[in-house]
């Protein structure tokens, strides 16, 4: 009985040890969090971003918005083609290395794109993110998840983003995946090969 009681203590003494302490991370944010970004309007893009000689503004051309943002002021599929509104997210104790000059590319099958993109050494990732039109509720925060996840093949150009998630006021969400499932429009991208 002794013996078992001592084990006992043990047990509980090890799990104390490893539920707290310095590392202790069960209070932290599960996501970055941004200012609502449709406040400033839509905007033509151009990305200052490319990987191979291919520029994200190709991704985007071949990824087009589509229709049906239920309401956003005026939007059809022309009058505002081509226009997105644009988020930078520093990545700020991102799990993964990013190699400054690396670039890892998703998209949404609304016609959003984003890239985890490397910076200088010493410095976060960045999320960047090119947005379509979409109707959401106007006030309040949104947020980028925490649970971002890039990959090392893909049989595309660029490198995989298998996940990312961008909340906005109301609840809605942008769902991004490789590029290798095909763009908005359902069409093999061209810097792809399969």
């Amino acid at each position: 009985m002794k013996s078992m009681i001592m084990t006992l203590l043990q047990v509980s003494l090890v799990f104390s040890l490893f539920s707290c302490g310095k590392k202790n991370e069960s209070g932290k944010s599960n996501q970055w969090s941004l200012a609502n970004p449709y406040g400033l309007g839509l905007t033509n893009i151009n990305s200052p971003y490319s990987y191979g000689g291919v520029p994200l503004n190709q991704v985007m051309q071949q990824n087009p918005c589509r229709g049906g943002f239920n309401g956003y002021p005026g939007y059809t599929n022309q009058s505002y083609s081509g226009q997105r509104v644009a988020i930078q997210v520093p990545l700020v104790n991102f799990p993964s290395n990013v190699a400054p000059g690396d670039i890892f590319v998703g998209v949404t099958s609304y016609g959003d794109v984003a890239a985890v993109v490397g910076q200088a050494v010493g410095q976060p990732p960045l999320f960047v993110g090119y947005l379509c039109p979409r109707s959401f509720a106007p006030n309040g925060q949104a947020g980028l998840d925490r649970d971002i996840r890039i990959g090392a093949y893909s049989r595309c150009l660029f490198k995989p983003m298998t996940k990312a998630t961008v909340y906005f006021p109301g609840g809605s969400t942008a769902e991004f995946r490789w590029l290798d499932g095909g763009s908005s429009a359902g069409q093999r991208f061209s810097f792809c090969s399969f």
